[in-house]
């Protein structure tokens, strides 16, 4: 059976990373999945150069290199090059990391991207679900492809 794949957005990374109550309590779950190899979590490459400078400004720099560290063990990075920032910017985004992630999960061949702003992906090419919903079909026993 092919393991599921999704891309995650940074806002659910940063709830796990910073704390971020409540929401830190279904990224730690779905992080738990990606531990468990019950689910291959990916990861858009320009987003870690936003989440080391977030980690950094609310922790330190050296946490912030060693959560990127930690963070390479649960998710794969998935490749930005310019034919993805081609196809972002005929997204009809308003945000441009976002419709870098879309163009970016598009390619990793992934189900959905796990996000807590699913209304920012309302124009991508892949559906975005909350973690939530992701929870709520893992736990109703929505397993394999």
């Amino acid at each position: 059976m092919k393991t599921r794949r999704f891309l995650i957005d940074i806002n659910v990374v940063l709830d796990l990373i910073l704390a971020r109550a409540p929401f830190d309590v279904e990224a730690l779950k779905i992080f738990s999945l990606a531990e468990a190899k019950e689910v291959d979590l990916f990861l858009s490459s320009d987003a870690i150069s936003t989440i080391a400078y977030l980690v950094e400004k609310n922790r330190n720099k050296q946490t912030a290199r060693q959560t990127l560290a930690i963070l390479l063990d649960y998710v794969s990075l998935a490749p930005l090059d310019e034919e993805h920032v081609m196809k972002a910017l005929a997204l009809d985004f308003s945000d441009i990391e976002d419709s870098l992630a879309a163009a970016v999960a598009d390619s990793a061949d992934v189900e959905a991207i796990i996000t807590r702003n699913t209304k920012d992906f309302k124009n991508s090419p892949v559906p975005a679900i909350t973690p939530g919903e992701f929870m709520s079909g893992w736990d109703c026993g929505i397993r394999g492809a």
